[in-house]
């Protein structure tokens, strides 16, 4: 349909809506004049009847009875009393003519529209008329017959008008419920009885005495006004329960859950508006979440309306007033901690009560308050849920999540296959061309590998390596192929900037059941069979049981581990940590540290998870464990309550012997529980998180106390560390790098601590190499720090030199 024609359907549907205001009034006119009323009627000149009834009638538009109820808001005019009084006492051609004058007089002060004018001065006259005429019908019977014409004359005035008003919105194209206009009407039937029973009275009063008229009307004028003035303060006190109700059940809230709609919708009642309106910058657009009585429903728009444009530019809440001098929109910003976060408008008051007003606007930025700061938190529980289970770097799920993930499919899929992929030169490309780089290179491998297996869950299980797996069926039935088929679409060369690099992969698959049902298992015997792959030009190499403990470099490192372990050639370094407000030495964290003659120094990531593969943790962790109680207790004489932390393994703490260890190793040795500390590793929370809470009470009714270690990456999570018996968590060294330039990792931290202090635990940042960061962590609440930036791992005897040099600077 073109615009004009559009125009021309407008026109004739205004033009159709006002005939049928003017028909109310045709036939209002026409019903007062063939009507002949012989009661009581003025002696006083129609001047004087004209100039008593207008302002009486003006009086009662502008003071109205309003109430709400069940969340819609109700008006009852006074204007009734005067009008059942004027039947019987005034002649209906003057009485006619008063009330068509005021009705005149008010849509003109007030501005109204041709429309809604008419309309008001047609209802005017028809009420008058079918009073009028009722009464008429009734003749000269004074007593109930009277009394029942007139009350149907005045409830039969407001339904006409409230359907004439209903077929005048359907001739406008707006919506009409007919419950409401039901409603309407039977709301004013109490009222319109209790003014039809007064007009009585006082009608019976004027005929024994005319000077009790004046008496009667101002009687009811008082008790009108006071009945105003009272259901006000109700309204009042309920506005103010429901908000206290509204705030206590308001928790954090994210706009992308179903709870958001739930939330704006208990906001629209209580704001008693038909349509709420919630937008929220997302770039260059506004994302709107809208809920009405139609239901919730969200879009994008480029821009907002005039008011919310307004509200946004302004930073301040608005009104805006429609033709009648009610406000049928308002608007407020929701301020973020830095800046605008979003824009809340309220749409067309409920009910025909009243417009919005200065109470509901204030009403509504105190609303607006409430849900920007719900809001924050919502956010800040979204960004420490994505961090607990997101790669930040590659935006892949990591560790945790990849595992979780892959337990979903073993359960929906008879069979899967699993790759692990390592980007061997990730560390050629970072040890030559730098960390910025190497990092671009994993964004581009992730990358590749999401759009070579589509269909596939794709994850970062830690530094340059990562999982592919799909269902067995869309493996082709041959895992090796599979994994060919990744290293032909992801290897080749790479332009990373201005610079050229090549991908060069390792992959080792696995399928399932055949190489193991649980998701932890299929990850590590992939990463066994990846490495393996390495010696064997990047494979794709199909994991062995004999892989779990061999290959030429493997094989050697676990043979010359357990002979280690057998003649305590495993030793410990020492890390202090430091208090951030203080700068007392909270603690030292143990580090296994070992050196082989032939093998050199072999890093703990290598020989540890060897460790678990063969068996060999416990020995390992029982070594650690009475070395570092050991030297803290010779520590206490240089620096009392300086404690001990100790990493443990998954495997160690759930078995069932090792709560017993520990507490024969803090006997034999002679120190204080509360001195150490057992720092968990990411494995605890996915192998059997029942089981480890049972054994971790078990630890801490020792005395000892338990921390989450590397919070952020790999299994940890929010879900399992508020269930977690834990006294203190730790922040990845990831987080900390990134620290004095990158906001979301300020972000990250800030939420950690946030949510970590609200559960009661104590917060550590590890790897703070940077007095800016030591900075930036003071400020946003961390506990304690540790990292080069205060201190090297040392051997317990510089441990203890280097206490005893604090000490004595301290001193000074």
């Amino acid at each position: 349909m073109s615009g004009d024609t559009e125009t021309e359907v407008s026109r004739l549907r205004r033009a159709s809506a006002l005939a049928l205001a003017g028909l109310l009034l045709v036939a209002g006119v026409v019903m007062t004049l063939l009507s002949d009323v012989p009661f009581h009627k003025a002696s006083l000149p129609v001047p004087a009847v004209l100039a008593v009834l207008i302002p009486i009638y003006l009086v009662t538009y502008y003071y109205t009875l309003d109430y709400e109820f069940r969340s819609n808001a109700y008006t009852v005019t006074l204007v009734q009393l005067p009008l059942a009084l004027g039947v019987q006492l005034v002649l209906p051609g003057v009485h006619l003519a008063a009330r068509v004058i005021a009705a005149v007089t008010y849509s003109a002060a007030q501005r109204q529209n041709p429309l809604k004018a008419m309309y008001n001065i047609g209802t005017a006259a028809f009420e008058l008329g079918a009073a009028t005429l009722a009464v008429a019908i009734v003749g000269a019977d004074e007593g109930p017959a009277l009394w029942l014409a007139l009350y149907a004359g005045l409830v039969a005035g407001d339904l006409v008008g409230a359907l004439t008003l209903g077929l005048i919105w359907t001739l406008l194209g707006m919506p009409v419920h007919a419950s409401k206009t039901v409603a309407a009407v039977a709301a004013s039937a109490p009222a319109t009885l209790v003014f039809t029973a007064f007009a009585v009275i006082a009608l019976s009063a004027q005929a024994t005495d005319a000077r009790t008229v004046p008496v009667m009307l101002g009687l009811g004028a008082g008790l009108a006004l006071a009945y105003r003035a009272h259901r006000r303060t109700v309204t009042q006190q309920q506005a103010t329960e429901q908000l206290y109700e509204f705030v206590k059940d308001l928790g954090p809230l994210d706009l992308q859950s179903h709870e958001a709609a739930a939330v704006l919708e208990r906001t629209r009642g209580l704001l008693h508006a038909q349509q709420l309106d919630l937008a929220v910058r997302v770039g260059d657009q506004w994302c709107h979440l809208v809920v009405d009585e139609a239901g919730d429903r969200r879009r994008i728009d480029a821009n907002v309306r005039p008011l919310s444009a307004h509200v946004a530019a302004t930073g301040a809440a608005a009104l805006r007033r429609g033709g009648h001098g009610a406000a049928d929109s308002m608007a407020t910003p929701l301020v973020g901690a830095t800046d605008l976060s979003g824009i809340l408008t309220a749409n067309d008051r409920m009910g025909a009560a009243r417009g919005f007003d200065m109470r509901d606007l204030r009403l509504l930025e105190t609303v607006a308050a409430e849900l920007s700061t719900a809001l924050e938190r919502g956010q800040m529980l979204a960004d420490l849920g994505r961090a607990a289970t997101t790669d930040p770097l590659t935006g892949l799920p990591n560790l945790a999540d990849t595992t979780r993930q892959l337990a979903e499919l073993l359960t929906v899929h008879d069979g899967i296959v699993l790759a692990a992929v390592a980007v061997d030169s990730f560390r050629e490309v970072n040890d030559t061309l730098g960390h910025e780089v190497g990092d671009e290179l994993l964004v581009e491998v992730a990358r590749r590998l999401t759009l070579s297996s589509p269909n596939a869950v794709v994850g970062r299980i830690g530094g340059g390596r990562f999982a592919v797996a799909v269902p067995a069926a869309l493996a082709g039935g041959d895992p090796e192929m599979f994994g060919l088929g990744i290293r032909a679409q992801v290897e080749g060369s790479a332009q990373i900037g201005a610079v050229g690099t090549h991908v060069r992969l390792s992959v080792g698959v696995v399928q399932a059941p055949e190489h193991g049902s649980a998701a932890a298992t299929l990850v590590r015997r992939a990463e066994t069979a990846m490495y393996s792959a390495r010696h064997h030009n990047g494979g794709p190499v199909l994991w062995e049981p004999a892989y779990e403990v061999t290959g030429t470099r493997r094989l050697a490192v676990v043979m010359a581990l357990r002979e280690a372990l057998a003649g305590g050639a495993i030793g410990v370094a020492y890390q202090p940590k430091v208090e951030t407000a203080t700068g007392k030495v909270s603690g030292v964290e143990a580090l296994a540290r070992w050196t082989h003659p032939a093998l050199g120094a072999i890093r703990p990531d290598e020989f540890v998870p060897l460790a678990e593969a063969s068996g060999l943790m416990g020995p390992l962790t029982s070594s650690v464990l009475r070395q570092s109680l050991t030297a803290c207790k010779g520590w206490q004489r240089r620096a009392g309550n300086v404690g001990v932390a100790v990493n443990v393994s998954a495997v160690t703490v759930l078995d069932p012997a090792f709560v017993t260890e520990v507490a024969a190793i803090l006997s034999s040795v002679g120190i204080a529980a509360e001195l150490l500390t057992l720092e968990l590793t990411e494995g605890v929370v996915v192998h059997d998180p029942e089981l480890a809470v049972i054994r971790m009470e078990e630890l801490r009714s020792l005395g000892v106390k338990l921390s989450v270690d590397d919070f952020g990456t790999g299994y940890s999570s929010l879900t399992y560390l508020k269930g977690l018996p834990v006294d203190e968590v730790k922040i990845d060294k990831g987080f900390i790098d990134g620290l004095t330039s990158d906001p979301a990792d300020r972000a990250v931290v800030r939420a950690v601590v946030d949510i970590a202090h609200t559960l009661g635990l104590r917060v550590i940042a590890e790897g703070v190499e940077q007095q800016d960061q030591h900075g930036i962590l003071r400020a946003l609440g961390v506990d304690e720090v540790q990292g080069y930036l205060h201190a090297r791992p040392m051997s317990s005897i510089e441990v203890g030199v280097w206490l005893r040099s604090r000490e004595s600077a301290s001193r000074l």
